[in-house]
């Protein structure tokens, strides 16, 4: 029985820690999913998934059950230990999990979020055209493509304000100062 233990702690450590290795280093995550049609959630929120946690789970119970019984404990309690011991290492991974989930960051971004901005146009806006207006969107410095708003010419270099924006994504602006209408 040792050597079986000895056996599944070692595999499922192994696999346990390479699935790991291979979603850090690769961007690859596996895991399975159950596609059911029910109101509840099968996963109750659990950070970890199924393969991850019952990998965690067989690695850590079989090994508290191989030492207990290595240190001639009586084999009910090494194996309540071992269950236990496998039940708070599953816990304690879906606490880590989550912890460094909640560091994760949205950076996607919609012209909605340039609403209300303040930027610069980069390539001119003709009349009735379009131009390239820079404007800070999430912390990054997006170029957008433009419209003037007010139906004028506004040249590069120009500081403006993001009004609105159309269904196809391009930003209508105004200018924040006064244009000279000599400036081309």
């Amino acid at each position: 029985m040792i050597i079986a233990l000895t056996y599944i702690s070692l595999i499922s450590g192994g696999l346990l820690v390479l699935i790991l290795l291979v979603g850090i280093l690769g961007g690859l995550d596996f895991d399975v999913d159950f596609d059911l049609d029910s109101s509840t959630q099968a996963d109750g929120g659990v950070g970890v998934g199924i393969v991850k946690g019952g990998l965690t789970f067989l690695s850590v119970g079989s090994w508290v059950v191989k030492l207990l019984l290595l240190a001639s404990a009586n084999p009910v309690v090494a194996i309540v230990s071992g269950v236990g011991a496998g039940a708070v290492a599953v816990y304690l991974l879906s606490f880590l999990v989550n912890w460094l989930l909640s560091y994760e960051e949205n950076v996607n971004w919609s012209p909605e979020d340039a609403l209300m901005q303040s930027g610069q146009v980069y390539l001119r806006i003709p009349d009735a055209g379009e131009g390239i207006v820079t404007v800070n969107v999430k912390g990054g410095m997006r170029e957008l493509r433009a419209r003037s708003s007010t139906g004028t010419s506004i040249p590069t270099g120009v500081s403006v304000f993001v009004d609105d924006f159309t269904s196809e994504g391009i930003l209508l602006v105004s200018p924040t100062e006064k244009l000279d209408p000599t400036a081309t």
